[in-house]
């Protein structure tokens, strides 16, 4: 892709940065989950309202691997932020639990290709490791900034009802034409093929590496999905407070991992393969603090921690899928991370519901022993994983 100029580049980051109020869309949400269960008390189906987006961008990521060697990637923005001003602006325009799910299921479309597409062209317009690992930091810190803003105002809106929350959405709009104005027009991508034709076959094994980094994103994104699709069950079992406590909550989760995320491209050019750990070991601590927290405010620093963690742990998945595949191969390991993320954070609520079964209980607070070892079981096999790999580095040399 030709250069840009640095005044064309800036603006070009300002609109990626904002697409994040698609891929943070569920956070407009959240703070009313409990007033869903009580309106419509459709488990099943208020469960694929907060969590089924996930589960479709999982489909859509996979899907705009094959569509990056077709369009440009500005053009799968440009449609995708149409379908989700469409699917969350009238969102909830019918009082019909099924009519907002037809809506919910055009914002999960629109979830995946934003986030796999935005990823993608943060990692061609920066060839440079260190670079694009600042990049791609900064990317998640605007949003988990953005999450934490539509957070608020969504929970503000909600004290005066709970479809008040939908007008959020409108800040699309505004989006949307930024992004035609500033993002490149970039060529779709191109398969690397040998003279006679035939594509190249990578040299280096690389598929081993990408599978552990797919299963590890898939359980950290799982485990994580526990708080953040129901902190606000979460806050109403331990009496913590109402809706615009929740929000607050999961604002002061977005604002840890906003910091985290500024500092990540400066502790991945440390840490490397490591940088994991840390973010296992932050989950834990969270959930324990969650679990034991006696008031509002350690939940607020839980959460807060928590979020920091996750959005650690975000950035370095959607960095380590760049370095440990050939150049050829990057925009298809961004969307294949992208769908595997998505699919963790899918089935978190659907996994909560069976072991509430399990254990014979409505409440979240009972599952959070199994969570903490659940990331202590991840933290321990990252050490093992991080030790391997000095002997064995995970990064792929371009033979």
């Amino acid at each position: 892709m030709k250069k840009m100029r640095k005044g064309h580049m800036i603006l070009c980051l300002i609109a990626l940065f904002l697409s994040n109020v698609a891929i943070m869309a569920d956070m407009v949400i959240i703070p009313i989950a409990d007033n869903l269960f009580k309106t419509y008390g459709n488990p099943t189906v208020i469960n694929f309202i907060l969590s089924g987006a996930a589960f479709l961008s999982v489909f859509t990521a996979m899907a705009c691997a094959k569509l990056l060697y077709k369009f440009s990637k500005k053009t799968i923005l440009i449609v995708s932020m149409i379908l989700f001003a469409v699917g969350s602006i009238f969102g909830a325009a019918v009082d019909n639990i099924y009519y907002m799910l037809i809506m919910r299921i055009l914002v999960g479309v629109a979830m995946g290709f934003v986030n796999a597409t935005a990823m993608a062209l943060i990692a061609e317009l920066f060839d440079d490791e260190g670079a694009r690992g600042k990049a791609m930091g900064f990317f998640n810190a605007s949003m988990a900034g953005i999450g934490a803003v539509i957070s608020v105002v969504a929970g503000i809106f909600a004290v005066n009802g709970w479809r008040e929350v939908f007008k959020v959405y409108w800040i699309s709009v505004p989006i949307l034409i930024l992004m035609i104005l500033f993002i490149p027009m970039t060529p779709p991508d191109k398969e690397e093929v040998q003279e006679n034709g035939g594509t190249v076959t990578p040299k280096k094994p690389y598929l081993s590496h990408q599978i552990g980094l797919l299963l590890s994103c898939f359980a950290y994104n799982l485990i994580y999905g526990v708080i953040f699709y129901q902190v606000a069950v979460l806050v109403f079992e331990r009496g913590l407070g109402n809706e615009s406590s929740a929000a607050i909550l999961s604002s002061l989760g977005t604002v840890g991992s906003c910091v985290l995320c500024i500092l990540f491209g400066f502790i991945y050019a440390k840490l490397k393969r490591a940088t994991i750990v840390l973010g296992y070991v932050g989950i834990c601590l969270s959930y324990l603090m969650l679990y034991l927290a006696p008031n509002a405010a350690v939940a607020g620093v839980a959460c807060t921690l928590c979020g920091a963690a996750y959005g650690y742990g975000f950035s370095y998945f959607f960095m380590r899928c760049t370095v440990i595949v050939p150049g050829v191969k990057i925009s298809g390991s961004v969307s294949l991370t992208t769908a595997i993320g998505q699919l963790g954070m899918f089935l978190s609520t659907y996994v909560c519901t069976i072991l509430q079964g399990v254990l014979n209980t409505t409440g979240i607070a009972a599952l959070l022993p199994y969570a903490i070892g659940a990331a202590g079981v991840g933290a321990v096999l990252s050490i093992i994983l991080t030790i391997r790999d000095r002997k064995f580095p995970s990064e792929y040399v371009e033979q």
